[in-house]
């Protein structure tokens, strides 16, 4: 069985025969947030060209993570649900839905980014290693967004630069360290960075998926 969720439409669920589901999954408003669900795996439609795998079993929450990302190409999404039983590679998150923690969850997400914020991590190199990979890269998305992608890289030393990228692979996210390896000039560096970073339109939510998924799957790393 395959189900359609709408969340911001009159018509918030409908069954799906299967002979109609790529004409139904290419046509729906990413506007509504639209979840697909087949056989126990979900696909979110977060953007026109974007989605999220998720699933549900033994009583974890995972995501699906595809070359090194779990925000995946909206066709991709499509293949998975016509064959949502193959072997895909699937990582521990938390969930922003089930149950009533879910609050609890976003809440513990923003307080860790707000520590990372606070520290310094050049200055003061200490802490568990997942908030000191989080600050440096919570560094260079804020500066990122605030003076260009190529400002941070301007500005900080190799040994620092070399962090962002350290940081950027810790949490899997390895278009952002291609991105800052790369060097190019602002312009292009910086679009690039604000589509990439923010594929469902909050500031940061490819960091904050990276690090529902880390808090997960690596909890030793956060003291």
């Amino acid at each position: 069985m395959i189900r359609l969720r709408l969340y911001k439409a009159r018509e918030r669920q409908r069954v799906l025969d299967p002979a109609d589901l790529e004409v139904t999954y290419f046509a729906v408003d990413p506007e509504t947030k639209p979840v697909f669900e087949h056989n126990g795996v979900m696909v979110w439609v977060s953007r026109p060209d974007h989605c999220q795998v998720e699933r549900h079993a033994r009583g974890q929450n995972l995501h699906l993570v595809d070359s090194g990302t779990n925000i995946l190409p909206r066709a991709r999404g499509l293949e998975i649900l016509r064959a949502p039983a193959a072997d895909y590679r699937w990582v521990h998150s938390l969930d922003w839905r089930w149950g009533a923690g879910e609050y609890l969850d976003r809440d513990r997400v923003e307080t860790i980014i707000n520590r990372a914020l606070d520290m310094e991590p050049w200055a003061v190199p200490e802490g568990p290693a997942g908030l000191v990979h989080l600050s440096y890269l919570m560094w260079f998305h804020n500066g990122a967004m605030a003076n260009g992608a190529a400002g941070p890289l301007d500005d900080c030393t190799a040994d620092q630069i070399a962090a962002f990228t350290a940081a950027a692979t810790y949490f899997e996210l390895n278009d952002i360290a291609d991105l800052i390896g790369r060097r190019e000039p602002d312009d292009a560096l910086s679009h690039e960075y604000w589509d990439l970073s923010s594929p469902f339109g909050e500031d940061a939510s490819l960091i904050r998926d990276a690090l529902r998924c880390k808090l997960a799957d690596a909890p030793e790393d956060w003291g």
